[in-house]
């Protein structure tokens, strides 16, 4: 290879009489075409009609095929994130109890329906630079502002984050409809499901129409053994009282597995 980048390789082509004919190969990167050169070419192409067969021999080499990792500076998802933490370009503060997160309209916009609505409709806040927000805490807020930013939890994993942010980070991004939230948090919630959670679980699936979790929570709870113990909680009183219409897709959903059981049975 040159100093300049430009490849060079040699090939032969042999004789019958054993005579080698150089050939050079050059590749430009920059022009992107190959260029041979035959040494005497003449010589043994004009006199083709003397030999009945010759031999080639090549080396072929691919350089092409190589990848170049993109440095994580120049990652637009990590660019994005810089504007959150440094805040230097951002035209709205929200102002959550007794903090305030400096935020930007266009990207929350993008991200939330709701927030366009708000930041670029009819409504008040379109034209403020400071927003009250009430009803949610500090925290949650945070990371619901980094989902939007980074499209992830603040802490990278959602191994992590505990079962009681996902059910208010899920409120959050109901109310907001962040749905790509909205779905972290309900595979977060369907993941930890237990004997001690699945009436709050079911009663947050209610309030915000997460079929998916109600679903997750009325096979948890359609386990005979597990239906007897969990009906004999206080949680259970409450959550009939409060919601009666879940009753009834409870009954329907064990008499649906007691079908089933019942067919495989008459099969055996």
């Amino acid at each position: 290879m040159r100093k300049d980048g430009t490849e060079i390789s040699l090939s032969r082509i042999l004789k019958r009489e054993g005579e080698v004919f150089q050939i050079a190969v050059e590749r430009s990167p920059f022009q992107g075409q190959i260029i041979a050169y035959f040494g005497l070419r003449f010589s043994l192409f004009d006199k083709r009609s003397n030999y009945d067969s010759f031999e080639l021999i090549c080396s072929i080499y691919n350089t092409e095929n190589f990848s170049r990792e993109v440095p994580k500076s120049f990652n637009l998802q990590s660019q994005i994130e810089k504007l959150l933490e440094s805040s230097e370009t951002a035209d709205v503060t929200f102002v959550v109890e007794n903090q305030s997160f400096r935020s930007h309209r266009s990207i929350l916009a993008a991200r939330s329906p709701v927030l366009k609505a708000e930041l670029f409709g009819n409504m008040v806040e379109a034209t403020q630079k400071q927003i009250k927000i009430e009803d949610i805490c500090p925290k949650v807020f945070e990371a619901m502002l980094h989902f939007m930013y980074t499209d992830s939890f603040p802490c990278c994993d959602s191994e992590t984050v505990s079962a009681e942010m996902a059910q208010h980070l899920l409120v959050a991004a109901d109310r907001y409809a962040i749905e790509g939230l909205k779905a972290l948090c309900e595979k977060k919630l369907c993941d930890s499901i237990s004997l001690e959670s699945v009436s709050s679980t079911l009663a947050l699936a209610e309030q915000h129409n997460s079929s998916r979790l109600k679903n997750s929570c009325l096979e948890f709870i359609s386990e005979p053994g597990i239906m007897l113990s969990w009906m004999s909680t206080d949680e259970y009183v409450d959550l009939v009282r409060n919601f009666p219409s879940i009753m009834v897709e409870i009954r329907s959903k064990v008499n649906t597995i007691l079908s089933s059981m019942d067919v495989k049975r008459q099969k055996r």
